[in-house]
């Protein structure tokens, strides 16, 4: 392990950012930092020095940083899979994007199986930058997210409707017996309603299934009473396969794990 230098130019710089304990540091963040110690240094020049130093690691944003405390006793990574993430949202702070589906799950503690990938949804007019370490899908949903360790996260309902919307994009499915009644029971039934009106047949009806699944008739019963009479026949997963029919969804489930 190789102890890191500080210069008693910069050291009133990184006190500051010992204080503060900033999860992104920006160039705006560094020039406000810089103006208060009175370094006089620009800040290229300051973010320069302090990278090479091993205070800060670039990000693939530009112009944030990752801040290393001493308390790192070195250059290490926080391991925090929305570090770039939360650098977007010091420059953007109103990007439609959140943490959605399986990563949502976790993050709101209803799953103990973390995902191998971090996934975010946007919204469909809104393109994702490249320097977003996670797996991207496009979703319009209705209720604001929650915020949460400074994230913006969707809610239980969110979850629920968009797996029964995007199934293909929700992971995770073999655990479902793990994460789905634990994000159904945290799912406040009028939410879930509000983000499912006006969505498709199959959407309503493959989240009525779902929600009867997961022990959640009062959800399922008020989804009911939004589907026709006449229902088309619904798939949960590939058409090809037909493991489980549910009559009352005519619907084949083929991504539940077996009971």
């Amino acid at each position: 392990m190789k102890t890191r230098s500080l210069p008693s130019s910069l050291a009133p710089v990184v006190e500051e950012l010992e204080l503060r304990q900033p999860a992104v540091v920006t160039r705006r963040l560094l020039g406000e930092i810089a103006s208060r110690t009175e370094v006089r240094l620009d800040v290229g020049t300051l973010a320069e020095r302090l990278v090479r130093l091993g205070w800060l690691m670039p990000l693939r944003k530009r112009d944030s940083w990752e801040f290393a405390p001493a308390a790192r006793a070195g250059r290490y990574r926080s391991g925090d899979p929305w570090i770039e993430l939360r650098a977007l949202q010091e420059h953007e702070p109103n990007a439609p994007v959140a943490v959605a589906f399986e990563s949502a799950v976790w993050e709101l503690g209803h799953s103990s199986h973390q995902p191998t990938e971090p996934v975010l949804a946007h919204r469909r007019d809104w393109r994702p930058p490249r320097s977003l370490d996670a797996r991207a899908v496009t979703f319009d949903w209705r209720l604001p997210t929650r915020s949460q360790r400074g994230l913006p996260i969707w809610t239980e309902a969110t979850v629920v409707v968009a797996a029964a919307q995007r199934p293909g994009a929700q992971g995770n499915w073999a655990n479902a017996d793990d994460w789905l009644p634990n994000t159904f029971r945290g799912a406040v039934r009028e939410d879930v309603i509000t983000e499912a009106r006006g969505r498709g047949v199959s959407t309503l009806a493959r989240l009525g299934y779902l929600a009867g699944w997961a022990g959640r008739e009062d959800i399922a019963d008020e989804v009911e009473a939004l589907l026709p009479a006449r229902l088309p026949v619904t798939f949960l997963g590939p058409r090809d396969r037909r493991d489980r029919w549910s009559r009352r969804w005519r619907v084949y489930d083929a991504l539940l794990p077996a009971r």
